[in-house]
C-alpha cells in the first residue's frame, strides 16, 4: 500500500460526535453542490484540485453521481453553519484508487479558508467516523498529500489515524 494512506478504527477513534449533537454539520445532499464547489475551489490550490468554479462543480456532480465511489450518505456530511454550505466530508463504500483497501474511503474533506477554525473540519471528520462506526464499518481511510494542510495532519493524528500499516 502507498505510505500517503491513514486508516483508522471508527470504533476505537477519538471522542464520538454524531452530526445530530451539532447543528452546523447537516446530512450530504445534492442540494448542497453549487455551495460545496465553490467551498472547494477556495480551499484548494488550483494545482491540487478544481482550477474553476466549472471543474469544481463539475467535481460535485460526479461526487454526488458516484463517479468516485458510491457515497454512503450515512458517513458524509455538509457544514452549513448559517444558510450555506461551506465545507464537506464525502466517505464512499470503497477506494477506486486502491483496491485492496478494505471499508469506507474518505475522498474529500474541506472547509471554505472563511470558515476555517470554528472547529467544522473536526465536526465533520467525527461525524464521518460515527457514521462508520453505526454502520459497523471497521476501517475508514483517506489518503494524504500536497493539498492536507499542517491543521488536517494533527487533527488525523488526533483521532487516531495512523499509517497503512499501522504500527501502533
Amino acid at each position: 500500500m502507498p505510505s500517503d494512506l491513514l486508516k483508522v478504527d471508527p470504533t476505537q477513534a477519538g471522542p464520538e460526535l454524531p452530526a445530530t449533537e451539532d447543528a452546523r454539520i447537516q446530512p450530504i445532499h445534492p442540494r448542497h453542490a453549487a455551495d460545496l464547489a465553490a467551498a472547494c475551489l477556495a480551499a484548494y490550490p488550483p494545482e491540487v484540485a478544481a482550477a474553476t468554479l466549472h471543474d469544481a462543480t463539475r467535481e460535485m456532480e460526479q461526487t454526488f453521481a458516484n463517479h468516485y465511489g458510491r457515497l454512503l450518505p450515512e458517513c458524509s456530511s455538509a457544514a452549513v453553519p448559517g444558510a450555506r454550505a461551506v465545507g464537506a466530508v464525502f466517505v464512499v463504500q470503497r477506494s477506486i484508487w486502491d483496491p485492496g483497501l478494505p471499508g469506507p474511503f474518505i475522498i474529500d474533506l474541506f472547509v471554505a479558508p472563511a470558515e476555517r477554525g470554528r472547529g467544522l473540519g473536526r465536526a465533520l471528520v467525527l461525524g464521518a467516523l460515527s457514521g462508520c462506526a453505526r454502520s459497523g464499518h471497521r476501517t475508514l481511510s483517506l489518503r494524504v498529500g500536497e493539498g492536507t494542510s499542517a491543521a488536517a495532519w494533527n487533527l488525523y493524528r488526533q483521532l487516531g489515524f495512523c499509517p497503512i500499516p499501522c504500527t501502533g
